[in-house]
């Protein structure tokens, strides 16, 4: 099994933790916090025997093979390379990097050091997720698709008390497109490939990030619109449009519901399929498998194919908040 290090406690940590344990891959093996009670309080559930509040130290052990990050957007990169020195592989959550300057000098070094280097974008390795894209290759032509994902975050109530939120911050990398976006541009660029050019239309909140927004990627014969939001909820579907027939899905980033509506036939056709115990559980082998069998040729076929889809997205995310006048801290660095 792998022996897996995890920095963070927040909820996306836990429920990764709990998607580690259901797949039998791995072994949560060590917990870093800045509080070593809260490493304690949040590893021992899962049997964890290591914490740490000195992160050198974790990344250090040589107990640990795998190093998760969980930590706000802009310690990414910092806790990544440390853990890339080390000869960890290492698996961070989305969006891995503030910049395309962040991201590229992770991945050069990831491969000198002979490691994997993974951005945990979960749902592209959901069974439903590609479905879709292949229900959409079936497809005679596409004349449209709008894509949403807005939660309001319980975090928002804090800016609007005047106080100061990691996730709606300049300095930690916060704002919708990072932390919903990223899921939606995932999917258009898995499901539609590169576009001709693209605009984000966003709406920014006092603290500077954008909180909601409308993002355009435009094709030869038609677009895709993408709604996303951090300070409403977005309860409508996702669809493709394809002349009479119409691909609709009940979210991008979870999708519980996939049908194929031909309005021609008066049918609307069920398509979704079983999913896992837990949302997160193909993520987490999808990664064990490369790792066991890193020299096969489909292992690293799957990581390039991985790893070029993450560079594109991490691009046109950077590309597009820049176009809409959204700098981080981390860019001038």
């Amino acid at each position: 099994m792998l022996r897996i290090g995890m920095i963070g406690t927040s909820s996306i940590a836990h429920e990764f933790a709990k998607a580690l344990t259901l797949s039998k891959r791995y072994e949560v093996k060590a917990i870093y916090s800045r509080s070593l009670e809260k490493a304690e309080e949040f590893g021992q559930p899962y049997g964890a025997t290591l914490f740490f509040d000195d992160l050198n130290d974790l990344l250090s052990s040589e107990e640990i093979d795998v190093v998760y990050i969980a930590s706000p957007n802009s310690l990414h990169y910092d806790q990544a390379v440390a853990a890339l020195n080390h000869h960890k592989h290492v698996i961070v959550e989305k969006p891995a990097f503030s910049n395309m300057k962040e991201w590229t000098a992770a991945f050069d070094l990831a491969a000198e050091k002979g490691v994997f280097l993974f951005e945990a974008a979960r749902h592209i390795h959901d069974k439903n997720f590609q479905l879709i894209k292949n229900e959409i290759a079936k497809l005679p032509h596409i004349d449209g698709a709008i894509l949403h994902f807005g939660k309001y975050s319980s975090r928002y109530d804090q800016v609007l008390a005047g106080e100061d939120a990691n996730i709606f911050s300049l300095k930690f990398s916060g704002g919708a497109l990072m932390d919903l976006g990223v899921y939606l541009i995932y999917a258009a660029l898995s499901w539609f490939g590169e576009p001709e050019s693209g605009q984000y239309i966003a709406r920014k909140i006092k603290t500077g990030v954008d909180g909601t927004g409308t993002i355009i990627f435009r094709y030869a014969d038609y677009d895709v619109v993408m709604h996303v939001s951090k300070i409403s909820n977005l309860s409508a579907p996702s669809e493709v449009q394809s002349g009479k027939q119409t691909l609709v899905m009940d979210g991008v980033s979870v999708i519980t519901s996939v049908e194929l509506d031909d309005t021609e036939t008066n049918q609307r056709q069920q398509l979704i399929l079983p999913t896992s115990d837990h949302l997160m559980v193909d993520e987490a082998i999808a990664f064990a498998e490369v790792i066991e069998s890193a020299d096969s040729t489909e292992s690293q076929a799957k990581y390039q194919e991985w790893k070029q889809l993450s560079y594109d997205v991490s691009r046109w995310i950077e590309t597009l908040r820049k176009e809409a006048g959204i700098y981080f801290d981390a860019d001038n660095e």
